[in-house]
């Protein structure tokens, strides 16, 4: 692995989990809150409140995303930030869709409103880390 593939995925991480926050606390968690799935007491038994999350497993989820985005990208070939947009955004729409749409086909934790409310919202993330992590493996060419 090359010094710039490492720092690749780091930023992909960073910026995939402040975007996916972002979006959640701006956008998303109304959207959760006034649609939801399941009744409210049901609801608070799925989903931890934010001083219950595990530091260690979304440490693990937030890595393993962004080296899955290098790594996609790094398969890819793009090395700039307007190809890691392109690239980005059809890996990003493609995962996150099949994502979103299995879990409203086979569960009951999103509602079709909160599932179309985060699919913008996770691809955007995506596309942009993906675009991070483009520029960051074209530095070194």
């Amino acid at each position: 692995m090359s010094k710039n593939f490492i720092l690749s995925g780091l930023a992909a991480s960073i910026s995939n989990l402040v975007l996916n926050a972002g979006a959640y606390f701006l956008v998303l968690k109304d959207v959760f809150e006034a649609h939801p799935p399941v009744s409210a007491a049901f609801q608070k038994q799925l989903v931890r409140p934010p001083d219950q999350l595990v530091g260690w497993a979304m440490a693990a989820t937030t890595l393993t995303m962004g080296f899955f985005i290098a790594t996609v990208i790094k398969w890819s070939g793009a090395r700039t930030f307007v190809s890691g947009l392109k690239y980005g955004f059809v890996v990003a729409f493609l995962y996150w869709s099949s994502i979103n749409f299995g879990l409203y086909a086979s569960s009951n934790h999103f509602s079709q409103t909160g599932v179309l409310a985060d699919l913008p919202c996770s691809i955007t993330a995506m596309t942009i880390s993906a675009a991070i992590s483009a520029w960051i493996l074209g530095k070194g060419k």
